[in-house]
C-alpha cells in the first residue's frame, strides 16, 4: 500500500480538512477506541444513530480487526457493509452517502450505506407530455431511475453496468440493456468509452454526449434522450442500449436514426391508422420547415416564372414599397425569428410568452405596416418556424434551424440551383453520419434491407469519429 493512500483517521480528516459538513463520532466498544466519519446531509443522522453506533457499541468485541469482521458478518445491523481498505476506497463510500467506521491501529475499515432520502419525488413529466402515457420521469439521482427501469422492466435479463467517470465530479454512470433483445458489442463498446474518457467533470448533458458520441462536426444528433421512464424502457426492450447518469433527470438511448428524432409519446397511445397520419404530417413539417425559406427566396428572387400569376402580381404589389430585396428580407426575418425564440426560451415563462406574443403579433404587424418588410416573406418564415415546433426531439429541431440558414442562404445567392447544390449536400453529410456503426438514414440506406441491419454493425475503437460517428 501507498504511503500516501494509507488508512487511518488523521488521513480521513486530513482529506476533508475545512469541509463543513464533514463529522465525526467516536465510540469505545469493549475499550476499543474507534471513529465513525460521515458528511452530513448525504447520510441520514437517525439511521446512523440507530443501526450503527448503538449495535457497534453493544455488540462488538475482541481486537481491532475481529470487530472489523463482525461487522462484515452482521453485528452492525446496516443493510449493506462494504469493507474500505485504503484511503481511496473510504473516502468515495463518504462521498457516496456512506458511513465510514476505522479502529485506531486497524488500517481497515467497513463502509456501511447510510444515505439520506432528501431527493426530489418523482414527479410527471416536464417537457415529454402525454395524455396516455406513464406518469414517472427521471430524477437527479442514479438508484431512483434505475429504480423506475426496473419497475418498467421487471425481468433478469436487465443488465445494469456502473462506472466512474469524471476525476474531479466522480460521477455515477449506469448503462443498461436488455439481453437478447439489445447487440450487446454496442454496451461494450459504450463501456470503454468511458472507462477511457479524461474529464475532470462529468456533469452537464454536452459533457456525457461528447464522451460517447466522440467530437463530431455535426449539428445533428447522435444520441437520443429522454425524461420519461417508459418510453426508455421500451426502446431497450426494442434493442437501444440505454445511459443514466448521475446527477441527470435523463436518459440517453444509443444507437440512433433520423426517424427516431421523429416519433412521438403520442404515437404509442393511438391507434395505427391516426399514428401514421401524424407521423407522415410530422415528416412533411420538418422539410416545410427546412426549405420553405430558401425556396422563396430563390423563386421570388431568380425564377419568377415559376409562380403562378396571381401570386406573382400580389408579391410584387406587397414589396412595391420595401426598400429591401427579398433576399435580405428573408434572412433578416430568420434571425429575428431566432432571437426572439432564444428570449422566450431564457425569460421566466410568463414573461417569455408575452415576449413571443409581442414580439411574433406587435412587431411584426408594425414592420409590414411600415412597409419595412413585405407580408409573403414574413408569412413564409413564420410557417417554416412554426412548422419545426411540430419535431418532437428538440435537438433535431435545433440542426435544422441551423441548416435551414445555410439553404437560405444559398438559395439567396444562385436560386433553386444553390438550393439543390446545399440540399444534395445535407443529404450526402447526412448519409456520412453513423451511430456505433450503424447508418444515420436507416431503414434507406443501401445494404439494409432484406435483413437485420445489426449484422452490419462495426465496432469503432473509443472517440474514433469517422465522418461525425458515434
Amino acid at each position: 500500500m501507498e504511503q500516501g493512500n494509507q488508512l487511518t483517521a488523521a488521513a480521513v480528516r486530513a482529506a476533508f480538512a475545512g469541509a463543513a459538513d464533514f463529522q465525526e463520532r467516536h465510540i469505545a466498544p469493549q475499550g476499543r477506541r474507534g471513529f465513525v466519519f460521515f458528511l452530513d446531509g448525504l447520510t441520514a443522522a437517525a439511521s446512523i444513530a440507530d443501526f450503527l453506533l448503538h449495535p457497534a457499541v453493544q455488540a462488538l468485541h475482541g481486537s481491532a480487526a475481529d470487530m472489523v469482521a463482525q461487522c462484515l458478518e452482521g453485528a452492525v445491523w446496516a443493510a449493506v457493509a462494504q469493507p474500505a481498505g485504503d484511503l481511496a476506497a473510504a473516502t468515495d463510500y463518504l462521498l457516496s452517502g456512506f458511513a465510514v467506521l476505522l479502529f485506531e491501529g486497524c488500517g481497515r475499515a467497513v463502509a456501511f450505506e447510510m444515505k439520506s432520502g432528501d431527493k426530489r419525488a418523482v414527479a410527471p413529466p416536464s417537457v415529454e407530455h402525454t395524455v396516455k402515457g406513464a406518469k414517472d420521469a427521471f430524477t437527479e439521482v442514479l438508484r431512483v431511475n434505475t429504480t423506475l427501469l426496473r419497475r418498467h422492466l421487471r425481468s433478469e435479463k436487465l443488465q445494469l453496468r456502473e462506472v466512474i467517470v469524471g476525476k474531479t465530479s466522480r460521477t455515477r454512470v449506469s448503462v443498461a440493456w436488455l439481453q437478447g433483445a439489445a447487440d450487446e458489442t454496442v454496451a461494450e463498446q459504450m463501456l470503454r468509452r468511458l472507462e477511457t474518457v479524461e474529464t475532470d467533470s462529468f456533469i452537464t448533458p454536452a459533457a456525457v454526449e461528447e464522451a460517447v458520441s466522440g467530437a463530431r462536426w455535426s449539428a445533428f444528433p447522435l444520441l437520443r434522450f429522454t425524461e420519461r421512464a417508459d418510453r426508455f424502457a421500451q426502446a431497450m426492450a426494442a434493442g437501444k442500449v440505454g445511459l443514466l447518469v448521475d446527477g441527470l433527470p435523463l436518459g440517453y438511448l444509443a444507437p440512433v436514426a433520423l426517424g427516431d428524432f421523429l416519433a412521438s409519446p403520442e404515437d404509442e397511445g393511438v391507434d395505427f391508422v391516426t399514428a401514421s397520419c401524424i407521423r407522415v404530417l410530422r415528416y412533411a413539417a420538418a422539410l416545410l420547415s427546412l426549405i420553405l425559406p430558401a425556396l422563396y427566396a430563390a423563386m421570388a428572387t431568380f425564377h419568377q416564372e415559376m409562380i403562378p400569376t396571381k401570386l406573382l402580381h400580389a408579391i410584387i404589389e406587397s414589396k412595391a414599397q420595401v426598400p429591401f430585396p427579398t433576399a435580405l428580407e428573408v434572412l433578416g426575418l430568420l434571425i429575428a425569428f431566432e432571437i426572439l425564440q432564444e428570449a422566450g426560451v431564457h425569460l421566466p415563462q410568463s414573461l417569455g410568452q408575452a415576449v413571443s406574443i409581442i414580439g411574433g403579433l406587435v412587431v411584426g404587424s408594425a414592420a409590414v405596416e411600415a412597409r419595412l418588410i413585405s407580408p409573403a416573406a414574413l408569412i413564409v418564415v413564420a410557417v417554416a418556424g412554426v412548422a419545426g415546433y411540430v419535431i418532437p426531439g428538440r435537438e433535431l429541431a435545433n440542426a435544422l434551424r441551423v441548416w435551414r440558414f445555410l439553404l437560405a442562404g444559398a438559395a439567396c445567392a444562385a436560386g433553386l440551383f444553390g438550393l439543390s447544390v446545399a440540399f444534395l449536400a445535407l443529404l450526402l453529410h447526412l448519409g456520412g453520419l453513423n451511430t456505433f456503426g450503424l447508418g444515420y438514414l436507416r431503414p434507406f440506406d443501401r445494404g439494409t434491407t432484406g435483413g437485420s441491419i445489426l449484422r452490419r454493425r462495426t465496432v469503432l475503437p473509443p472517440h474514433t469519429s469517422q465522418g461525425g460517428s458515434a
